[in-house]
């Protein structure tokens, strides 16, 4: 998996042009968003001289969102994310920082006047260090997330949200002369949020 630079282009900016599309009426926000919970599976794909190795290794994951996005229709939200990850692997230690794209689902049709179900996705794109694992080091980026959970409205700006969110992160590979390599994680987590309406 090499040079996921392009997909900058290819995948985030057709979605920011959706922000763009709905941004007719109030509805912008702010927010912030950590796990609380984290685990998961990595699986470490190793090829040294035509040989090819897969390992999994159990991971310990947080991360931290920076969001501001526009919420429509009272009930469904697009946002752009800035995302903070550090995972703790046995074989060590990553830090992935990217910006992406979510967007929700709000499911009207089961809310309460405090209580929003809600479901998730998106993707976003950055970059890898760790001192550790040399092919993660300055490695691109891309990553996929589903999750689902609540808004809670505590008034008419703010509101608190807990959910389960999925993560399909892949790390593309250098061009080596005795390695080619290339990581994947999957990383589930229980999330605690707080956005700001204005």
């Amino acid at each position: 998996m090499k040079n996921y630079k392009f997909l900058h282009t290819v995948i985030l900016i057709p979605l920011l042009g959706s922000i763009m599309a709905h941004a007719n009426s109030d509805g912008f926000y702010i927010g912030a968003e950590t796990s609380i919970i984290s685990f998961g599976k990595e699986s470490l794909e190793v090829t040294k001289k035509n040989k090819s190795k897969k390992t999994y290794k159990d991971v310990e994951s947080t991360h931290c969102n920076i969001q501001v996005g526009y919420q429509h229709f009272d009930n469904n939200r697009v946002e752009l994310y800035y995302r903070n990850r550090n995972l703790e692997t046995k074989v060590g230690d990553i830090s992935a920082k990217t910006f992406g794209v979510n967007y929700e689902w709000g499911f009207s049709s089961i809310a309460t006047e405090k209580i929003m179900p809600y479901a998730l996705i998106g993707v976003g794109t950055g970059e890898s260090t760790s001192s550790k694992v040399k092919h993660i080091d300055k490695a691109d980026v891309i990553e996929v997330n589903f999750g689902a959970g609540i808004h809670y409205q505590y008034n008419e700006n703010i509101d608190l949200k807990v959910g389960y969110n999925h993560t399909d992160t892949a790390f593309g590979d250098f061009d080596d002369k005795e390695t080619d390599e290339m990581s994947d994680i999957g990383q589930d987590s229980i999330v605690l949020g707080v956005t700001y309406k204005f």
